[in-house]
């Protein structure tokens, strides 16, 4: 699955610097035995010659090996702490007045996601976001612990009940994305599952501004069914 954001992009890219590293590391090995062996073989019935050089070129391979290993941890923490940065917003983004990133509480219960959007309006199974907009999902659980898990936008959190857990993530491109659940919670775990769209920003206004309209509709139409005896 390609990465549609700059986080999952970091990640990316340090899982490709570590296939690279692990292919370098087998083919010096395995060059390095073909050459002394063919250096140190004898002619056919002759006794091998006994290297001379004592400890000397395994203390410069065990350097050299030693030197590319604290490269690539190196490189790992750079990848690590970038991939946790919270994104900024792009300029094709929703530019919020009085934040930087726009908040939004993701809530998990058995088995279901509920999204509560700024304006009171809420959502279940499908969370909607601005492209190019630095989001920050504050997650927490009714029940058990789930696992957010949209692997082309964000890495997996955790929604702990009793506490909050915040996933920030960017959406670069606009369209449809999809997860599962990642954490055993229950009989039906498995069916647990969301989807991210990601529309342009006025599309999204519009459709937090619909959704709390169409709320407040079915609610009064609750409570006139009520107020007229009628079984809701």
């Amino acid at each position: 699955m390609s990465p549609n954001s700059p986080a999952i992009d970091q990640i990316e890219t340090l899982f490709g610097i570590g296939f690279v590293a692990f292919a370098i590391v087998v083919l010096a090995v395995n060059v390095a035995l073909i050459y002394f062996l063919r250096r140190r073989r004898a002619a056919r019935g002759a006794q091998p010659a006994e290297s001379q050089e004592g400890g000397r070129p395994q203390l410069r391979v065990g350097a050299g090996l030693s030197a590319f290993a604290v490269a690539i941890f190196v490189l790992g923490l750079v990848f690590t702490e970038k991939a946790r940065e919270a994104p900024a917003t792009g300029p094709a983004g929703l530019q919020e007045k009085d934040s930087e990133s726009l908040t939004i509480k993701g809530t998990g219960q058995q088995w279901l996601w509920r999204y509560e959007y700024p304006n009171g309006a809420f959502s279940y199974y499908k969370l909607v976001v601005p492209v190019d907009t630095a989001i920050e999902l504050q997650l927490d659980s009714t029940d058990v612990i789930h696992t957010w898990n949209v692997p082309s936008l964000a890495g997996k959190r955790d929604a702990v009940p009793g506490k909050v857990h915040e996933v920030s993530f960017r959406a670069d491109e606009e369209g449809s994305y999809t997860g599962r659940a990642a954490t055993l919670s229950g009989a039906s775990y498995a069916a647990m599952g969301t989807e991210v769209e990601v529309v342009s920003p006025e599309e999204y206004e519009s459709y937090v501004k619909q959704l709390d309209t169409d709320i407040q509709a079915a609610q009064d139409t609750v409570v006139d069914q009520i107020e007229s005896g009628e079984t809701p």
